[in-house]
């Protein structure tokens, strides 16, 4: 939460990221993200906090730079995700010069975010700031009058090298975020509960790159759980060729896809795990070497199987199909007969049964097979 990370990160442009999106997949691919946004990310529209709320599993805002300086865009931002329905709390970027500077702050920090009842408040704590005193009371100061002013949850947030130098407690905090950029959970002396990992996720509602966290374990601050079979289309892998629905519209906009590329194969360039309309994927999709844009799984088209639960198939192509192994022709199977499956493999994009026990692969098109008990 750097401010001159932060200041990095605006230059940025939107298609610029967008295209930089479509060429990693970010450590959290398979879960959702909690990302801390301030003022460096704008204004929060509408339809973006819409997104957000299948997107993400949280968001915690900046209030403040020290008390002095209130974030512009806190008061209209936290307003717009709250009618959003996206869970969110709080932070503090401290400056404060001494242990009496720091109950200030947090005072200041509690006055103007508890009128819109966040789900718990963070001392970003990453500066040595004080000129009288140690950074290590002060920091425990703040703790301490914050929790003479609400029973919620209290956490700081710290690099491991600043936070064992210059803290090294967490009396008085109910829980530690700790900084990270690194793609496995940092090994430390010290527990924590979230794991900010990087700060350049690319949000798919925002359109901007963002600093993105997750919980470890079974952690989760905000106290909030998704019902996923409510989202039951997904279970795409990168780099699978598919087919977009005609009329399908583009993942967060209003533009509807060009007919023309409803009837050609496309390639899975990278994933994202949101929950949005019945999905739980949104993909990038490109055309040969050309980005397209980002479809919700629901508008794949449908023409092969991808439920792993699928444990038997039944062929019925009338002339029947071919096993494969590394590339090679094996075996026919007629029509109607029975096959037993454990799994997929994606060949040349496409997928294909794992025929069990044999080591060979055949065909998962829904034109030449059907699933059986």
């Amino acid at each position: 939460m750097n401010v001159k990370k932060l200041i990095k990160g605006g230059l940025l442009t939107a298609a610029t990221l967008f295209f930089l999106s479509g060429l990693k997949v970010t450590a959290n691919a398979a879960t959702q993200p909690v990302l801390d946004l301030s003022e460096w990310q704008g204004q929060i529209t509408t339809s973006q906090a819409k997104l957000l709320k299948g997107e993400v599993k949280g968001v915690i805002l900046r209030v403040q730079y020290g008390s002095n300086y209130k974030d512009k865009y806190f008061v209209h931002n936290v307003k717009v995700l709250k009618a959003a329905g996206v869970p969110y709390g709080v932070y503090a970027f401290s400056q404060y010069v001494n242990a009496s500077d720091a109950k200030q702050e947090a005072k200041d920090f509690y006055n103007r975010s508890k009128t819109y009842a966040p789900k718990f408040y963070v001392n970003d704590a990453e500066e040595v700031t004080t000129t009288s005193g140690t950074y290590s009371t002060a920091t425990k100061a703040f703790a301490t009058e914050l929790q003479s002013l609400t029973s919620k949850k209290i956490y700081l947030y710290s690099y491991q090298s600043f936070y064992t130098t210059n803290i090294n407690s967490k009396s008085g905090y109910d829980g530690m975020w700790l900084a990270a950029y690194q793609t496995s959970a940092p090994s430390t002396s010290f527990s924590y509960q979230l794991w900010q990992y990087t700060d350049s996720r690319y949000s798919t509602s925002l359109k901007a790159s963002t600093d993105a966290s997750k919980f470890t374990g079974s952690n989760n601050w905000f106290g909030t759980t998704i019902n996923k079979a409510n989202y039951p289309y997904g279970g795409h892998v990168l780099q699978e060729v598919v087919r977009v629905k005609a009329g399908t519209k583009f993942y967060g906009t209003s533009k509807t896809i060009d007919s023309s590329l409803t009837k050609v194969n496309l390639r899975v360039h990278s994933i994202k795990t949101v929950y949005t309309g019945k999905s739980n994927q949104v993909l990038t999709l490109y055309n040969g070497t050309t980005a397209i844009g980002q479809v919700r799984a629901q508008d794949i088209k449908a023409s092969y199987y991808s439920n792993p639960k699928i444990t038997k198939v039944k062929v019925v192509k009338s002339n029947g199909i071919w096993t494969y192994k590394n590339g090679k022709v094996q075996n026919h199977i007629k029509k109607g007969t029975v096959l037993k499956v454990s799994g997929y493999k994606l060949v040349g994009g496409y997928r294909k049964f794992v025929h069990t026990g044999h080591g060979t692969y055949f065909t998962a098109n829904k034109a030449n097979i059907k699933v059986v008990k």
